[in-house]
């Protein structure tokens, strides 16, 4: 079966599924030599999907291989609409990177990223990524997570959907057989901090807390590494949060080690007239065309 979905008049999917290459990982998977996006989804009846999205002049179709109900058609639209960024206008930051070199690939790529269908995914996938030596998230180990604990789809059972906090939970021998003890040991509070506590973290990401205030909470109650709480901030739309962490640092500096106050200031200095979009800026920024830019060791 298939419904239609409204999206914005700027909307290209085509553009998000170009510019979220780094991220793209199970349960996403592109078909259609990248015009299709295609992805594992549990739903609260407990039915696992496989949806296929692609875009139409009409807007964006959805379809899936199962029948669903009216519940389930809600759900998986509104967990598309986040997953997309729908409701996101990133038209004034577009407008800005017209100007500068930087950004060129702007242009071509849009800034939308996507991310999870919910909070759980983000904070997941935040605390699960490895770091390469160019600062740049490795998001290999978050398939892994998917494969092992996900639930199966069942009309192809090699496919797997995000599991769940409870699946997590469930799947400890399986993280500890698998994952570096304190890997295995963040990615169980995690999962179990959700269990226990879901509430209180989707209203305090609801809330207009300031971005630097949220980000400390984040990571005070969900025992985040800064690097970590950079691409949480990110997946939740915080653009204007500027992350300033060895990770962070190594991306704009194109993978050499810095780690002193004066390369913090420099990047600083450089992203904070984009505010508010001073983080997504430092996301996209092709770090190779800011002259400017010094090396201080």
């Amino acid at each position: 079966m298939h419904w239609l979905l409204s999206v914005p008049e700027t909307f290209s999917l085509h553009e998000v599924i170009q510019r979220s290459g780094w991220l793209l990982r199970p349960p996403f998977h592109i078909r259609a030599m990248g015009v299709r996006l295609y992805r594992i989804e549990s739903l609260e009846t407990s039915q696992t999907v496989g949806v296929t999205l692609y875009q139409v002049p009409a807007g964006l179709v959805l379809e899936t291989e199962s029948h669903l109900s009216g519940q389930e058609i809600e759900e998986l639209s509104e967990k598309s609409w986040r997953m997309l960024r729908l409701e996101e206008n990133f038209q004034p930051f577009l407008r800005l990177a017209k100007r500068t070199p930087a950004l060129e690939s702007v242009k071509r790529l849009g800034a939308r990223l996507l991310r999870g269908t919910s909070l759980f995914e983000d904070v997941l996938t935040a605390a699960s990524v490895s770091w390469k030596p160019n600062g740049l998230p490795d998001f290999d180990p978050v398939g892994g997570l998917v494969d092992r604990l996900g639930r199966p789809y069942p009309r192809n059972p090699t496919l797997h959907a995000f599991p769940s906090p409870e699946q997590v939970l469930k799947g400890a021998h399986l993280l500890q057989e698998t994952l570096e003890p304190w890997v295995a040991q963040r990615i169980q509070q995690i999962a179990d901090t959700f269990e226990t506590r879901s509430n209180e973290l989707e209203t305090l990401t609801d809330h207009t807390l300031p971005s630097s205030e949220l980000a400390l909470r984040l990571q005070q109650m969900l025992s985040l590494d800064k690097p970590s709480v950079g691409l949480l901030m990110l997946s939740l739309g915080r653009y204007d949060y500027i992350p300033i962490d060895p990770a962070a640092l190594q991306r704009m500096h194109r993978g050499e080690e810095v780690t002193t106050e004066n390369n913090v200031q420099e990047i600083l200095r450089i992203l904070t007239p984009w505010q508010p979009w001073g983080g997504l800026a430092g996301w996209l920024y092709d770090w190779t065309k800011v002259p400017t830019l010094t090396h201080v060791s």
